[in-house]
């Protein structure tokens, strides 16, 4: 006779709503932006049950030393049932069948080079200082093998680079990405009450950020008062006939995008919005004359800084519509940002509520150069300013257009 198989239990919190959205998600990449008490550690432990009891090594990243105390001492109890093996040395949980949890504290990322991985989580990433330097040069190749997994778990802080990669998540070009966000009151076993006194005691940006899971802009931001200036109303180009539209156009190549942004200068709302990149030349031409042609573009602005010459005297061969050239300078940027956030200030002009193109508009900041004592605007580093800088080169189209009293010559701005 053989004996009965034992049957091991481990007790795992059941997932509330908000939590079970994260752990169906098939993604390869995921990005969770969480409120405080939201329940990252009960979450991180389901989504990584399957792979470590299929004997796959999984990997768990923190900030510091004492952030991965405190999620070693949880993990270590919860699955206490199914382990084989402690290392408290090496902060390494060995389970039956084989798999293996390691923990590693980001102080020093040096330190997890060389392993292999098939999952990797990123707890309380918006904290970890290095953090891109930290997944590309020392996470992400830690997958390779396996063609591993990956997701990012924090509570929001600045837009720095966990900022950037929830924005991945919503971008459909970046397809094994997804991206979360969760307010502390999706989960329902926090007393509403208690998120109340926190609301009426902290400062209102420190609130949101907390509690209410929102990227806040630090003291550089160029863009205010953007969520008033959105719209999401559809419109098509038969609403826009007999009436003035002009377009801004960013050129981009390899690693940045080509933008579009089309406004009806009569309604002043943006009635057309585009962002694509990889794509050769002549089609990235043809696309932006479809579009103005679509539209009834009256006239239109296009970057001319290296890629932009050569594709506007291509234009300008094979079009009869009025496309000029601007020179992104040191001297003609800043105003041409400037003009933009004013109108963002003033509520000029409505634009298409595209998360993308939020996402860039929030991150845009204001520099000073150490040097010339001059201020910069660009991105901060890991994330793309091409629909901001075709915006405005459709608010200078407005601007340039009443100015000149434009009519379909072809003149080019130096």
């Amino acid at each position: 006779m053989t004996a009965a198989a034992s049957t091991i239990r481990i007790q795992l919190n059941k997932p509330h709503p908000a939590q079970a959205e994260i752990d169906k998600c098939e993604s390869r990449f995921i990005v969770a932006v969480c409120g405080r008490r939201f329940g990252k550690t009960s979450s991180i432990v389901r989504k990584r049950i399957r792979p470590l009891l299929g004997g796959m090594p999984c990997a768990y990243f923190a900030p510091n030393y004492k952030m991965l105390q405190e999620f070693w001492r949880q993990t270590k109890s919860i699955l206490a049932p199914i382990t084989t093996h402690v290392s408290k040395q090496e902060h390494r949980l060995e389970f039956l069948g084989g798999g293996s949890l390691t923990m590693w504290s980001l102080d020093n990322p040096d330190s997890a080079r060389g392993q292999k991985y098939a999952c990797a989580d990123v707890d309380e990433a918006a904290m970890i200082s290095e953090l891109e330097e930290a997944w590309n040069a020392v996470i992400r190749p830690t997958l390779t093998d396996y063609e591993g997994a990956a997701a990012f778990w924090s509570t929001p802080k600045g837009l720095n680079y966990f900022h950037t990669l929830y924005s991945r998540g919503l971008d459909a070009q970046f397809t094994d990405w997804s991206s979360f966000r969760f307010p502390t009151s999706a989960n329902p076993f926090i007393n509403p009450s208690e998120i109340d006194a926190a609301k009426a005691e902290l400062p209102e940006d420190v609130f949101r950020q907390e509690y209410l899971a929102e990227f806040i802009q630090g003291e550089g931001a160029v863009f205010r008062n953007i969520t008033a200036n959105l719209t999401d109303a559809p419109t098509t180009p038969k609403d826009h006939q007999k009436h003035v539209l002009v377009a801004g156009v960013d050129w981009g190549a390899v690693s940045d995008f080509t933008a579009i942004s089309i406004v009806c200068e009569t309604c002043q709302r943006e009635v057309h919005l585009d962002r694509f990149n990889k794509i050769e030349w002549d089609f990235q031409r043809a696309r932006l004359l479809n579009a103005l042609n679509e539209w009834d573009v009256r006239f239109t602005v296009a970057e001319e800084n290296s890629i932009g010459s050569p594709n506007l005297e291509a234009l300008q061969k094979t079009s009869t519509r009025s496309i000029i050239g601007f020179q992104t300078t040191a001297q003609s940027k800043p105003p041409l940002i400037q003009s933009l956030a004013l109108a963002f200030e003033q509520n000029e002009v409505k634009w298409i509520a595209d998360a993308i193109a939020t996402r860039e508009l929030e991150a845009y900041e204001a520099t000073r150069n150490a040097t010339t004592n001059r201020i910069q605007y660009s991105a901060p580093s890991g994330f793309h300013d091409d629909t901001v800088i075709a915006r405005a080169l459709a608010r200078h189209a407005i601007e340039e257009r009443k100015r000149h009293s434009w009519t379909q010559t072809r003149i080019r701005i130096r």
